[in-house]
């Protein structure tokens, strides 16, 4: 029997940034269905600028559906914790069961307002799971 090893892919990860901006979407989802979001995010040791920057999540069904919105908080400290799911807080969207021909979760983690330069995020995984 023939088996496949698995490789994980490398982590994008920003090195210096003003802002951040990831953005993602899923092909169509089924209506009625509530579907999690999360990010796996780590920090390396030497990451920097993310003390008291609010770090958003946002996603939306639909491109003229409404937002719904989260705010995590990042600290340069949390660096020796490893990989973490980012919200720790389950964030779920909906899609409506009268939902029209565009049922695409789009989503994202945001961070543009603070001006500050900030570094050693690494970003793993984008998930998207059915509740």
């Amino acid at each position: 029997m023939a088996t496949k090893a698995h490789h994980e892919a490398e982590p994008a990860e920003l090195i210096q940034v003003s802002w951040l901006e990831v953005t993602a979407s899923t092909p169509d989802l089924e209506t009625g269905k509530k579907y999690k979001i999360y990010f796996e995010l780590s920090l390396k040791p030497d990451a920097f600028g993310w003390n008291g920057c609010q770090v958003y999540l946002m996603g939306k069904i639909g491109r003229k559906g409404r937002y719904k919105w989260t705010k995590v908080s990042l600290k340069d400290q949390t660096a020796t914790q490893g990989r973490s799911k980012v919200p720790s807080d389950e964030f779920t969207i909906e899609v409506p069961q009268n939902s029209s021909d565009d049922r695409k979760l789009y989503f994202g983690l945001y961070e543009v307002w603070s001006g500050k330069w900030k570094g050693g995020l690494q970003i793993h995984n984008a998930v998207v799971e059915e509740v």
